[in-house]
């Protein structure tokens, strides 16, 4: 793979190595094509080649050159859309079928690995997230009861116990998974690229899709050079779904986020950060980051629908940790990237048939890697006969996110909530002031 095929990061610097996927050329004819080559589509098009199914995937630059390329690398149960929200809107039973395919997509995600025999792609295992404020006598009450509610295995850690692991006076209770990990999600996606060519998929980079039409009982998905016949077609571009579907484009946000990985540091950080699993805060707008590399630290945080990169990024990065960690301030930034995500304004993912034979797998953003893989089951489930997973998902439909009208509130609202963490923040230092006086 050429030099600079990838944007800039710690991921593209240490991938492996992978062939270049020529464009399509011509017109092809296949059972499914997949517009799309990060996890939603990768996911899809390998589920339905194991069933024998003919796949066509497209995707306009190169395998995982988005956010799956890019992004924090967590896989665990879940979704953006907070657990109790989705209790009061749905009703437990619905919840609880909606976080029982997120863990699907969780062993999917883990059974692969494990089938590519890649061992080190899995760069760590289980989860903490931690509370930037104290939560309360009833934490853990509160916790184990939603455990119990969802069928999920996540558990109250107490103020202490967080403490003990990371070193830092900013952070309270927490909330341990034991079944969460975290990954090097470029080379994940290129592992699963050569799988679904192993199966005898087919794969071209370089190619945009342009344009959809019905013919007959098949669709015609037209790319800048070619043609795909196909009796399915999933949509899998997310924030990049560009031009071949219009409405569905814009029912979803672009989102951008932003990651850096430090120098080497040394003991320092395993003094600081004495946990090799994954870690993210509670915060409406909040930080995740997890130890790679022995000693380096991945960092990532902040929301915004301005996509374009800052112009002091590695310098606002470095301000971040230090805040979390001030014994860390002599750390200095080797890499830091934007990545761009597509969100829903519901914080769920969009999945299921919008027309006979037209699929959407789309509105990732925040959720992590396995939500991907549980979108990518419901799907192909749904093609080969069985609907009803896809079906948890329409409660959330695919409306309008606004244009730029959409960004521009989107903005107002994430900084409202950011400026709701702080007062939050604030209020429980001098809380903590009061006492020690």
């Amino acid at each position: 793979m050429a030099e600079g095929a990838y944007p800039a990061s710690w991921y593209a610097a240490t991938r492996d190595a992978a062939p270049d996927r020529p464009q399509l050329a011509g017109q092809t004819e296949a059972d499914i094509a997949v517009v799309g080559g990060g996890f939603a589509g990768l996911h899809t098009a390998r589920l339905l080649a194991q069933q024998g199914q003919r796949v066509v995937l497209v995707e306009r630059h190169r395998i995982a050159w988005g956010a799956s390329g890019r992004n924090g690398g967590f896989v665990g149960p879940g979704y953006a859309a907070r657990s109790g929200l989705l209790i009061d809107k749905l009703g437990l039973d619905h919840s609880r079928r909606l976080y029982a395919q997120s863990q699907v997509g969780v062993e999917i995600v883990r059974q692969a690995i494990e089938a590519f025999g890649r061992p080190d792609i899995l760069m760590g295992s289980r989860k903490l997230v931690a509370s930037r404020t104290d939560q309360g006598a009833d934490f853990a009450d509160r916790t184990r009861r939603l455990a119990e509610q969802l069928g999920a295995r996540f558990e109250p850690w107490s103020t202490a116990e967080t403490r003990e692991k990371l070193d830092t006076a900013r952070y309270f209770q927490s909330i341990h998974d034991p079944t969460s990990f975290h990954i090097h999600p470029l080379n994940f996606a290129l592992a699963l690229a050569a799988d679904i060519e192993r199966l005898g998929g087919r794969l071209h980079e370089g190619t945009e899709a342009t344009a959809l039409d019905r013919k007959g009982d098949r669709w015609l998905l037209r790319t800048s050079q070619g043609a795909v016949i196909a009796r399915h077609v999933v949509l899998a571009g997310s924030a990049t779904l560009g031009q071949v579907h219009g409405r569905l484009s814009r029912a979803v946000l672009p989102v951008a986020t932003y990651v850096a990985v430090t120098e080497k540091i040394g003991p320092d950080l395993g003094a600081a950060i004495r946990w090799s699993g994954a870690i993210s805060d509670t915060r409406r707008a909040g930080d995740y980051y997890r130890v790679v590399d022995g000693d380096r630290l991945l960092w990532g945080g902040r929301i915004t629908t301005d996509t374009s990169e800052p112009p002091r990024l590695r310098e606002m990065m470095r301000g971040d940790i230090v805040s979390v960690y001030p014994q860390l301030r002599d750390i200095r930034i080797a890499y830091a990237w934007p990545g761009i995500m597509g969100y829903a304004p519901h914080k769920m993912p969009q999945i299921g048939e919008i027309e006979p034979g037209l699929w959407i797998c789309s509105a990732f953003g925040g959720h992590g890697l396995a939500q991907t893989a549980a979108g990518a089951d419901a799907v192909t489930a749904g093609i080969l006969g069985d609907p009803s997973k896809a079906r948890l998902f329409s409660p959330f439909g695919t409306d309008w996110a606004g244009g730029p009208i959409g960004r521009a509130a989107a903005q107002l609202v994430y900084w409202q909530l950011q400026a709701s963490d702080w007062w939050d923040e604030k209020r429980e230092a001098r809380n903590a002031e009061r006492l020690r006086t």
